[in-house]
């Protein structure tokens, strides 16, 4: 594959990231009925009533979720291989970037599957279909530390590219790497989702949910705009040396 085609797939698999963050915050949130999320608190009744009432939003939502949350792996597999570039003949942690991420995908998707489920059969035991709602949330907050290890690795590998710092071209700034690493670290709260129903920790508290997920969705932002910032530069390096060869290889 020559240079020019490599970058091309680069820049769409860095643009996939903005991409998923609309489709997921529209069909999983909005969609979906997560913004805001079913307290854990409701009676098994309560549950299958919002369910039957929002029966077409929730199943698009997740079904379409589902689908889209695929758009993250592109764009951590550029992440990882611009990590590699860093690391070089050791990737460690541009494979546990690539690895988290991937995890990350399944943890959501499988979490959105559980509600889909409950969501099939609406009219049925409203205790199944708390069991399925539960067995949502509690994958997808116990689950964190996947996604928490992928950005803690990101981020230091990035702290550690001494070579692009000193030619003023790291992929990321410090502040934004420093930045990774607390958004990381605030998924912490959600463990205790596996024992709270009410309150700032349960899974539709504060805490639990929309600091973290904020976060993350920040996160995903931020490393986003530098990463198509970083194709981008190197796009037009490429066409710098290449307009400089051409010039070369004309006749005196």
């Amino acid at each position: 594959m020559d240079q020019k085609t490599s970058l091309r797939f680069q820049l769409l698999s860095a643009c996939c990231g903005p991409a998923f963050l609309v489709t997921f915050v529209f069909f999983w949130g909005i969609l979906g009925n997560n913004i805001p999320n079913p307290s854990p608190s409701l009676s098994a009744e309560e549950l299958a009533l919002r369910y039957q009432n929002n029966l077409g939003e929730i199943r698009l939502g997740f079904i379409i979720s589902m689908i889209s949350v695929c758009l993250y792996l592109p764009w951590c597999s550029y992440l990882s291989a611009r990590l590699q570039q860093i690391e070089g003949k050791f990737p460690t942690l541009a494979n546990l970037q690539l690895i988290g991420g991937a995890l990350t995908v399944m943890v959501v998707s499988f979490s959105a599957c559980f509600w889909a489920i409950a969501a099939f059969r609406p009219e049925g035991n409203p205790e199944l279909i708390q069991f399925a709602t539960d067995s949502g949330w509690l994958i997808i907050d116990l689950q964190y530390a996947c996604t928490t290890l992928q950005m803690v690795a990101f981020a230091l590998c990035v702290l550690s590219d001494k070579k692009g710092q000193a030619a003023g071209t790291p992929l990321m700034p410090n502040w934004a790497c420093y930045l990774t690493i607390f958004c990381a670290v605030s998924f912490f709260p959600a463990s205790l989702t596996g024992v709270l129903k009410t309150g700032p920790f349960a899974w539709d508290g504060v805490m639990s949910y929309y600091f973290p997920y904020f976060c993350w969705l920040c996160w995903e932002t931020i490393a986003s705009y530098f990463m198509i910032k970083d194709v981008r530069r190197r796009i037009r390096e490429s066409k710098s040396s290449s307009a400089s060869l051409s010039l070369e290889a004309q006749p005196a």
